[in-house]
């Protein structure tokens, strides 16, 4: 064979290699390339999946939240209706809701009691069913949900509706069940739905518990308010009885005027100006009833308020007293000021403040002595000052006199409530009260009110 010849062999079996691996690589890169697009179809549809997923968790995280604020608010309303509806709204995220109410347990009576008697008579009506039938004491034993048909709309149209008893546990002790009317088939229920509803009625148990805790010191604070109603109304009705001589006396001069003019009158006398004077002692009697009903008229357990000029309700308490204790020789002397402007306060409730001050003054001075009583203003407020002459409080008992039932009287004298039932008045008016004494010279209780610019 010619060299030549032996070149074109060689080159054309070249060339067929050649061309048998450029083929190779041509599908190899086909292939790389199939498989590439492939993997970036996988990717985006992955990316797709984690899209919808980071979606679906914020939505989830969302829903999460909102349902956690709502059932805080469960937890902290004090009204059967507050926690109703709040737990009816959060529920309506869960399943759907025809009709739904807390139902308390009475194991005394064997009954199902409404906590809101917005809910219908038929779920009432059911409720008892139920617990009549045991489902409810198994629902409490085991504290697991049930879904029960409602057979009567089933009997009625066809359609599938259900009851579902959610136990309400505090501490482990059965408090009620949460009955709910939904549309919603049994077979839908997925375990979430229980989960949530559980976490539910938890919540409600949590708001019920605090709503009676409520209710309980509203009671509590009403009979507390009706117990110092009557505490500040028993000293007064002291007080007076303290007075009783004064207070006759005060009655019985007028009486003995018109008796005696009457009598003149009656025999032919000429009176001068006898009608006038007559006029006169019966204005006199009745602004000293007046006064003593005002002051002796039960105290409110409301605190109202009216505009007051401290001095007026002062000089009531002056003109109650100054008889027996003209007797009990002391010697009254006030120094009101001119022009004070109003508070707001409660007269009555402020004479019972210086009717016992007064009292505790006169007992302080057995032998007589000197009240000084004065009214004035300092800055934002009226300061009233009672003074008296006598032997003065020790200054280790000056804080002790505020204090219930403690008394430096002599057995039988007091019951110690009357200065700390002062204290709490002039707080009530969002005044301060405070002593001053000195042993052998005397003491001084100081208020201070404020002054109340909008009454003027």
């Amino acid at each position: 064979m010619s060299r030549d010849v032996e070149k074109r062999i060689s080159l054309e079996h070249h060339i067929d290699e050649s061309a048998s691996v450029f083929d190779s690589r041509s599908e190899n890169r086909d292939n790389y390339i199939n498989a590439l697009e492939s993997a970036l179809d996988a990717l985006k549809q992955e990316n797709v999946n984690f899209t919808r997923n980071n979606l679906d968790i914020r939505s989830s995280i969302d829903e999460l939240v909102a349902m956690q604020h709502l059932s805080n608010s469960i937890s902290t309303a004090v009204t059967p209706e507050a926690i109703l509806g709040t737990l009816i709204e959060l529920t309506r995220q869960v399943i759907p809701v025809i009709d739904s109410n807390i139902f308390l347990f009475d194991s005394a009576e064997n009954r199902l009691l409404p906590l809101s008697h917005n809910g219908s008579l038929r779920l009432q009506q059911e409720a008892q069913q139920q617990l009549e039938a045991g489902i409810v004491d198994w629902v409490f034993s085991e504290k697991k949900t049930v879904i029960v048909p409602d057979l009567e709309h089933l009997v009625a149209d066809g359609t599938a509706r259900n009851f579902v008893m959610v136990p309400l546990m505090l501490r482990n002790k059965p408090l009620g069940i949460y009955f709910i009317h939904t549309v919603k088939n049994q077979q839908e229920f997925s375990n979430q739905d229980i989960q949530l509803l559980t976490v539910l009625a938890n919540q409600a148990a949590a708001g019920v518990e605090n709503w009676r805790t409520y209710e309980q010191l509203l009671n509590a604070n009403k009979e507390l308010k009706a117990s110092e109603a009557q505490m500040i109304q028993a000293a007064k009705l002291a007080a007076i009885g303290e007075l009783a001589a004064s207070i006759v006396h005060e009655i019985k001069n007028p009486v003995q005027v018109l008796v005696l003019q009457l009598d003149m009158m009656q025999r032919g006398f000429q009176v001068p100006n006898g009608i006038q004077s007559i006029r006169d002692q019966v204005v006199r009697l009745s602004e000293i009833t007046k006064r003593l009903m005002n002051f002796a008229r039960n105290v409110s357990e409301e605190f109202l308020t009216e505009a007051v000029n401290v001095n007026k309700p002062i000089a009531d308490v002056v003109a109650m007293v100054h008889y027996e204790f003209r007797n009990s020789k002391i010697d009254i002397v006030p120094e009101y000021g001119q022009d004070l402007p109003l508070i707001q306060g409660n007269g009555n409730y402020l004479q019972q403040v210086f009717l016992n001050l007064m009292i505790n003054a006169r007992d302080a001075m057995p032998s007589g002595g000197t009240i000084g009583i004065t009214t004035a203003i300092e800055g934002a407020s009226i300061v009233i000052g009672f003074s008296d002459t006598g032997g003065g409080i020790p200054k280790e008992l000056q804080e002790k006199i505020f204090e219930p039932f403690f008394t430096t009287k002599s057995a039988g004298k007091g019951t110690g409530l009357g200065l700390p039932i002062c204290r709490k008045i002039i707080q009530q008016h969002q005044g301060k009260m405070r002593v001053q004494s000195t042993e052998g010279k005397g003491t001084k209780f100081i208020i201070m009110l404020p002054i109340r610019r909008s009454v003027q």
